[in-house]
């Protein structure tokens, strides 16, 4: 029974894999072809979706590398929205000093030297300009700076430059500079038919310093000077004359002399100079005075409202010389003086000469009120130290004089 039951099972299999295979057959074949890709239209999104990184992004704008029509920019204006320099204004310059010189071509050709200052980084030097009116030559030298106050470096600077003087100079006539409103030198114009000459610097005798009564006080410089060739073989040049720093004057005082051996007079002809300083002084400051080299006086500013001043000599206590260790030796005199009346007198300072070669003179002075005005009866000191310079041969014998009292020394 079970073997007939197998053999139906058997026989029905295979008469479904025989009805399979006939299927099978009766399909044709399918051609080659390529592959095809079924596309469905979608509508684009207003929005695009989210992005699926989870991180939140803004977006980035990026502006086009050149513009579309680019600005004009001018090379000679700021280009639109850029700052711009500042404005300048021209305004005359601080002067150092004022050397006179002339050449040796015929005819002379006069110029001057002229150094000044540039009083901060946002100045610069601007330039000169001349003028010659008669017998004087006035000079402009001015800066630039910025009209509005800005930051600039604190610095100092100088210009050095020189100016050639094209005017009309009769032979023998003195002719004055003046430079920024102030008087700077002195010469007298070459005879170019005349003997050839040389500028030396005159041996000086004594110099004096003079103060007007005028409101405010004018300041002169009165120099005694010798010219050291006799007067046929020598004359007077001029001077130049400058302020260094706040307190120093310098003056330097020349005469002209014969560059070629010859027959001169031995007589020595005194010249006598006034040199105006101007009325730019401080009350109650003290200035020196640099003659040739040397320091030739000392005094203090004085008041314009203080009242008519005499300048009166120093009761001298004590003087003692001092020669410092230096190469060459310096001397000093240090003078302790008296003024009467604490309360009505003022130091003036002193002046220092030399009349003969062993021989130096220096007076002491302080300064009392002109009239009959109420003082105290005390007595008041000044100690004052005074160079003397380092002029001394060695071993020769000097004597200094201050206000009558005498002290000797020889030089080291």
């Amino acid at each position: 029974m079970k073997n007939q039951f197998a053999a139906v099972i058997g026989l029905a299999a295979m008469l479904l894999l025989l009805v399979a295979v006939a299927c099978t057959s009766s399909a044709p074949p399918l051609a080659p072809t390529k592959p095809s890709v079924s596309v469905r239209p979608t509508a684009v999104p207003t929005n695009p979706p989210e992005p699926t990184t989870g991180i939140q992004e803004t977006p980035t704008t990026i502006e086009p590398a050149v513009p579309a029509t680019p600005d004009a920019v001018s090379l000679t204006e700021p280009a639109s929205g850029q700052p711009s320099g500042p404005s300048m204004v021209e305004t005359s310059a601080p002067i150092e000093s004022v050397t006179f010189a002339v050449s040796v071509p015929n005819p002379p050709a006069y110029t001057l030297q002229i150094t000044s200052g540039i009083p901060g980084g946002c100045v610069k030097f601007y330039g000169y300009e001349t003028l010659q009116e008669g017998n004087t030559i006035f000079v402009n030298v001015t800066n630039t700076q910025p009209a509005q106050a800005i930051p600039c470096t604190a610095i100092y600077a100088q210009h050095e430059g020189e100016v050639v003087l094209d005017g009309q100079f009769t032979p023998g006539q003195s002719y004055t500079v003046v430079v920024n409103g102030k008087l700077t030198n002195s010469f007298t114009a070459r005879d170019p038919q005349g003997v050839e000459m040389a500028v030396a610097e005159s041996p000086i005798e004594r110099v004096d310093v003079v103060v007007s009564d005028a409101n405010p006080p004018e300041y002169f410089l009165q120099v005694i000077s010798r010219l050291p060739l006799g007067s046929s073989c020598s004359k007077f040049n001029g001077y130049d004359v400058s302020r260094r720093g706040a307190g120093i004057i310098v003056a330097t005082v020349t005469h002209l002399e014969v560059t070629e051996i010859m027959p001169c007079t031995d007589d020595l002809p005194v010249v006598t100079t006034e040199i105006p300083l101007g009325t730019g002084f401080t009350s109650g400051e003290p200035y020196w005075v640099i003659v040739n080299g040397e320091v030739t006086n000392s005094f203090v500013g004085r008041d314009p409202e203080g009242g008519k001043k005499v300048v009166k000599e120093s009761s001298v206590v004590s003087v003692e010389l001092v020669i410092l260790e230096s190469f060459p030796s310096q001397y000093r005199v240090k003078v302790l003086s008296t003024m009467s009346g604490s309360s009505c007198s003022q130091f003036n300072g002193y002046d220092v000469s030399r009349p003969y070669s062993s021989t130096i003179q220096v007076k002491v002075t302080y300064l009392l009120p002109a009239g009959e005005v109420m003082c105290t009866r005390d007595i008041a000191y000044a100690e004052t130290d005074i160079p003397l310079g380092s002029d001394f041969v060695s071993k020769e014998e000097y004597t200094v004089v201050v206000n009558g009292v005498t002290e000797t020394f020889k030089a080291q």
